[in-house]
């Protein structure tokens, strides 16, 4: 590996979740970086010989400093914030309270890998994303995906998991409801902790800000951005606004936009809506009426 002791180097797809997280990380910290901009589905980049010595789990995003490759998103975000304490913004709560809140939010937001698709916010939002994922896969030769994913990826359900949407088109729909129900649950608890005021999640704007705003990008990528105009999220509406104007926001996400996941969203959805935003609607009416029963009740 071209390393440097002085250098961050980060290998990284514009449109993944965790890359997004990192490099406004990155950004937040005022932590210049080497680019190495990969394309995964459009071309396998990413389970090539080259980029396996890198990470043999042939995921991204890997940030390499003083030689050592880090590969988990929190992890990185964790070691940013320890070797710059006093450089940008503190990304850590500090006081144990905070620390703790923060764990517990990370288990309903995080995508985490020992958490099935759909089982908290952050696998629900990277659920919603399989028919822009489909539409890149369809662009290769069915045979050249499934020979890539079947004989190179290490990851037994992801090797399922690609062949399918690329043989499918997508996932089973009740698969893809039960990603929007989901996402109703985790929608509605943001706009209860901001409803007292407050400006970001824990009050000051912290590493849980960052992978919430990865997370309200993609559902704007999904065409469900459309739940934050109803007038029944005032507060999530607001604190995107908040976020989005931050001078992390368009280096790290917007500049990092890939042509092939564009391109897709607009084959997906062609500047519609996403049939499921009455069902997020729905789901979310039904969550915010027992948040309210709820409340009236305590």
């Amino acid at each position: 590996m071209n390393t440097s002791t002085d250098t961050f180097q980060l290998y990284h797809y514009g449109e993944s979740l965790c890359s997004q997280m990192v490099r406004l990380a990155l950004e937040e910290k005022q932590i210049s970086y080497v680019s190495h901009h990969m394309h995964l589905e459009l071309t396998g980049e990413n389970l090539s010989r080259a980029f396996k010595k890198i990470n043999p789990n042939v995921v991204v995003p890997v940030l390499i400093h003083n030689d050592v490759p880090l590969y988990n998103s929190w992890e990185i975000i964790c070691y940013l914030d320890n070797h710059a304490p006093t450089k940008g913004t503190p990304l850590m709560p500090t006081s144990a309270e905070g620390l703790a809140a923060l764990d517990e939010q990370v288990m309903e937001n995080a995508l985490r890998g020992d958490i099935a698709l759909g089982d908290n916010f952050g696998t629900s939002i990277a659920g919603a994303s399989t028919y822009i994922l489909a539409n890149i896969l369809k662009r290769r030769p069915a045979l050249s995906v499934m020979w890539d994913y079947l004989t190179k990826h290490p990851d037994p359900m992801r090797k399922f998991a690609f062949c399918v949407l690329r043989l499918r088109g997508g996932l089973p729909k009740p698969l893809y409801e039960k990603f929007i129900r989901r996402l109703a649950v985790g929608l509605a608890d943001c706009e209860q902790r901001l409803a007292d005021g407050r400006e970001y999640i824990f009050g000051d704007y912290t590493m849980l800000d960052i992978m919430m705003t990865a997370h309200l990008h993609r559902i704007e990528d999904v065409h469900l951005d459309g739940i934050l105009t109803t007038g029944r999220l005032p507060n999530l509406a607001d604190y995107w606004q908040r976020v989005q104007a931050r001078l992390s926001y368009k280096p790290a996400m917007t500049d990092q936009h890939s042509w092939e996941w564009r391109a897709a969203m607009d084959e997906v959805y062609q500047g519609q809506a996403s049939p499921f935003l009455p069902l997020l609607e729905s789901a979310l009416n039904d969550q915010l009426s027992d948040l309210e029963t709820r409340k009236a009740a305590a």
